[in-house]
């Protein structure tokens, strides 16, 4: 019997290891990592970069290909930063790196504000995005978590960073393996559109290339022009711009110069003469004829998705208190020796100390005789079964989470959309609102999709909501080409910001990986703002769900597009006071809309949110809000409250205030949003129709 004990006890704790290794590998970063941890680590790198990029703006590129270089060795682990005689930052393709200076001093001050907090990796990159910003280009929401590597090889850049002499099939090979496309090639190398190269890089394209001369591809005055910078046989450290003209600014002039044979690097220049990523930059430059591409939005798609290479989360690696060396001990051959269990043992007494809660586990496993045989088995499974809903509960979303099981999904979701908004654009409005509803009960789980007598459809605030049948064509599509796979949840959150696109907003990398919840009552739909609602109570209300007061004013920002039917607003123009409408409304105004809405006339006709621009997404609600204009009682209060008016006059760039942009600050709001009580793993299910449960 002690021997069958004994083997059951084994065979418990490694079913016990083996799911906490899988919980390990099984979280992954998402944006706002860090909101309650540390809530101004964004701030603190954002304004480090911002600082040095003042005394030296070629820090923007080189923070940029640090961070490149450091996801395509080892994955995005901060191992770059590391210092030794052999380490990464000491091969070839790296000893021109620039930048360490403004990592180590972020670092710095993150240490002294959340000790212990924040890994190099996610400085790393949130540092790169900032960079990006400093020059011109648009911000993306940055996925954190990651945690910092211990082990940094000059050795391992060997064959997997992509070289300047490269063709466009091995770099697509070198790209594919880090699980990144041949757009996501095409757009991650646009990122030459700022930096420079040295001369000994190219040069040889410019002398004796062929037996006639230069590298054929290039345009011939442009090799006249290159010789004269780059002479054969002088300095050849002589940095030269690889977007000729354009170095310091984030934009498509690089693509241009690649279809004028301008590109300095060979491996840029065939881009041009490959006909797959020829394709892409056409469309980058919007090239009559083929579908165009925004290379500011797929840029930070594509950054997002590079910047998840084998990312190491939950207790992988470490967090480093300076990034320029390991806390952890690594043996000659580079491999990590801190033990899994802290477990030391004092041979003078006959019970070990213990120094992690872990090391208990091991010793039921060497002690078996300790414990009785059904205790040892209580004990471990009382274990397992934290461990496994910390694994089921600890799944976050993450984008390209359909990328090997359904990869057409968005492209999907973004064609049915599509198809439905030009037969009626008013569908925009309706999605985006859905979404916002859903999240906002119950969190963002579809529930607000199920049909039903009660179900949260019925509840008074959603029962103009539209664009259902949207989601069930895109749901039954998706059936058909992945069945089983993509959940209502995910579709409705693609939907939203396909809608917001369409109405001329920029567009967003959207997390996905939710499922589909089970439940859906009416009476759960008193979590919802309300079109009365004071500041405190929808600052509270948002609070609840995580969000804060810039998210709070962005998000009703919102209703930049779309209407709200007269019965909603019409007790602000007659009666409000004893001297009339609401005095917070321009006085124009509330005379112009008692013409469109007449006491006791059709409380059900639709007006616009945003008076002048109703279909198209800007910030001209700011500006209405400003002149007195908001339709909604709640969204006047937005400016007449300091808080929330101080956010609002961000938005309209009012001078004096540190702007804000109101496209780049929705999509990372929304991100925030759709991650409300999402259920991952295997909490919920995935619906085989939208509007009910399996």
């Amino acid at each position: 019997m002690e021997g069958n004990c004994f083997n059951q006890t084994v065979f418990l704790f490694t079913l016990l290891l083996a799911i906490a290794a899988s919980s390990v590998r099984g979280h992954s970063t998402r944006v706002g990592f860090y909101s309650s941890t540390c809530p101004r680590a964004e701030s603190i790198v954002k304004s480090t970069v911002k600082s040095h990029f003042k005394l030296d703006p070629t820090i923007a590129p080189g923070l940029l290909r640090m961070h490149f270089h450091d996801c395509f060795v080892r994955g995005c682990d901060a191992s770059i930063l590391i210092d030794g005689p052999n380490a990464e930052k000491t091969a070839p393709a790296s000893q021109f790196l620039k930048g360490y200076k403004v990592i180590d001093d972020a670092k710095f001050q993150l240490e002294c504000e959340c000790p212990g907090v924040v890994s190099c990796a996610d400085i790393l990159a949130l540092a790169a995005r900032d960079s990006v910003v400093l020059t011109k280009g648009t911000s993306w929401a940055v996925p954190t978590g990651r945690r910092d590597g211990t082990v940094s090889k000059a050795s391992d850049t060997d064959g997997n960073m992509p070289g300047f002499q490269d063709t466009v099939d091995v770099l697509k090979q070198k790209f594919a393996a880090k699980g990144l496309n041949t757009r996501d090639l095409v757009t991650l190398v646009g990122a030459h559109t700022i930096g420079t190269t040295a001369c000994e890089v190219f040069s040889y394209r410019l002398y004796n290339f062929t037996s006639t001369g230069a590298d054929p591809s290039i345009n011939p005055a442009f090799v006249s022009h290159l010789q004269a910078l780059c002479p054969q046989n002088r300095d050849g450290s002589r940095q030269i711009a690889l977007d000729t003209g354009s170095a310091d600014r984030f934009d498509t002039s690089f693509f241009a110069k690649l279809r004028e044979g301008k590109g300095i690097l060979e491996s840029d220049q065939r881009l041009w003469t490959d006909v797959l990523t020829k394709t892409f930059v056409q469309r980058f430059l919007e090239v009559r004829g083929s579908l165009g591409l925004s290379f500011n939005v797929e840029f930070g798609k594509s950054m997002v998705k590079m910047s998840n290479i084998e990312v190491k989360t939950g207790t992988m690696g470490e967090i480093r208190k300076v990034c320029s060396k390991p806390c952890m001990q690594v043996d000659n051959n580079g491999l990590e020796m801190q033990p899994f269990f802290a477990y030391k043992y004092n041979f003078s007494i006959t019970k070990p100390t213990i120094t992690n809660p872990f090391s208990f586990y091991l010793f039921v496993a060497l002690h078996p005789m300790e414990m009785s045989c059904f205790n040892q088995r209580v004990f471990l499974l009382t274990l397992l079964l934290p461990i496994v809903v910390i694994l089921v509960e600890g799944q976050g979303t993450r984008v390209g989470f359909y990328s090997t099981s359904c990869p057409k999904v968005e492209s999907i979701v973004s064609s049915t959309v599509q198809s439905h908004f030009k037969s009626d654009p008013t569908i925009a409005p309706g999605l985006l609102r859905m979404h916002f509803h859903d999240c906002f009960v119950q969190g963002c789980d579809g529930s607000i999709l199920i049909d039903g007598p009660n179900a949260e459809k019925t509840a008074p605030p959603n029962q103009l909501l539209r664009g259902y049948e949207v989601i069930d064509d895109a749901k039954t599509q998706l059936e058909s080409v992945c069945p089983g796979v993509v959940s209502c949840a995910d579709i409705l959150a693609l939907a939203a910001r396909d809608s917001v696109v369409l109405t001329s907003g920029a567009s967003w990398a959207v997390p996905t990986g939710r499922r589909d919840g089970t439940v859906s009552q009416s009476s759960d739909a008193n979590n919802l703002p309300g079109f009365r609602d004071t500041v405190d109570v929808q600052k509270k209300k948002f609070a609840d769900k995580g969000l804060n007061t810039q998210d709070l004013v962005t998000l009703v920002g919102g209703h930049t597009i779309g209407t709200a039917a007269c019965q909603f607003f019409s007790y602000r123009l007659y009666n409000f006071t004893s001297t009339g409408a609401d005095p917070s409304m321009n006085p124009a105004f509330v005379s112009q809309l008692q013409a469109l809405c007449p006491q006791n006339g059709d409380g059900s006709r639709r007006i616009g949110l945003d008076n002048g621009s109703a279909n198209k997404f800007d910030t001209s609600f700011f500006a209405n809000l400003r002149d007195g204009k908001g339709i909604l009682e709640s969204d006047q209060r937005l400016w007449t409250d300091n808080s929330t008016k101080t956010f609002v006059q961000r938005f309209l760039g009012v001078r004096g205030l540190l702007g804000l942009t109101f496209n780049v600050e929705f999509g990372k709001s929304m991100v925030k949003m759709s991650n409300i009580g999402v259920k991952t793993g295997t909490a919920g299910e995935i619906r085989k129709v939208c509007s009910k449960v399996n």
